[in-house]
């Protein structure tokens, strides 16, 4: 992984204003400065250690004598991934999860799989994702990391963990939520978050029922128009007139 590296605040008289970057390639050498010192070392040091992590992780450096640098105050260094992909995390081991994960992956995603059943969410059923969760509800989040470019898929085995999962992610940031479910399932679900303060704007970015009208039924079938919104998503088409997202006014007071 290759990172980034940008001072986003300074509050000393270190050698590099805010807004100074560097590049810090898989082997530790760097393209670029932030300044040089101890609090470049520090950098490429740390570089290495978020290396697994997704997204953009944000770090504060103290400047001080301790640490020889002498001219005080901190800095908030912001490691930026490059090259990384977009990350699909699949809430739900059952069916549809199982084939979408294989399909998603064939088209370039990172795939996680998250589920409460360590029956349903193993290696055996899922051979080739990037990382399997298997947790009890709510502590199957504390294992999920998502960032702007993770995508979400809402397939559990109850409507009480799907909902539990769109607080969850409505919380984070993302690219796509998308959940499973009748139309009258769905607005339930949404009515629900509505009452509890989350904003109609907020509400209005999860696509409920999830995938393109394709006239699915069958899990393979499903997964095909989850994977189509998906990439229709990544390329910035608007899915509006091809979805089976429930219609604006549904999201009216």
């Amino acid at each position: 992984m290759q990172w980034v590296v940008k001072i986003n605040t300074t509050a000393s008289s270190a050698a590099r204003h805010a807004g100074s970057k560097m590049l810090v390639l898989g082997d530790g050498n760097i393209v670029g400065t932030i300044g040089g010192g101890k609090l470049e070392r520090d950098a490429i040091a740390e570089a290495s250690r978020v290396s697994s992590e997704q997204g953009m992780v944000e770090k504060s450096f103290v400047l001080n004598e301790e640490n020889d640098m002498l001219c005080g105050g901190k800095a908030e260094l912001l490691f930026e991934p490059v090259g990384l992909k977009e990350h699909l995390v699949i809430f739900g081991a059952g069916h549809i999860g199982q084939a979408l994960a294989p399909l998603a992956k064939q088209a370039g995603f990172r795939v996680t799989i998250a589920d409460d059943r360590p029956e349903y969410a193993n290696a055996g059923r899922f051979p080739d994702v990037d990382e399997i969760v298997s947790e009890e509800y709510p502590a199957i989040f504390e294992g999920i990391s998502l960032f702007e470019r993770s995508y979400v898929v809402i397939v559990t085995n109850k409507h009480v963990y799907d909902e539990e999962v769109l607080r969850f992610a409505l919380d984070q940031p993302y690219k796509y939520i998308g959940m499973i479910g009748s139309r009258n399932k769905s607005r339930k679900a949404l009515d629900h978050l509505r009452k509890d303060g989350f904003s109609e704007e907020l509400l209005s970015t999860v696509h409920t029922p999830v995938g393109l009208d394709i006239g699915a039924e069958t899990p393979f079938e499903i997964a095909v128009s989850v994977l189509s919104e998906l990439i229709a998503v990544k390329r910035d088409v608007d899915t509006d007139s091809l979805s089976m997202r429930l219609p604006k006014e549904v999201h009216a007071k």
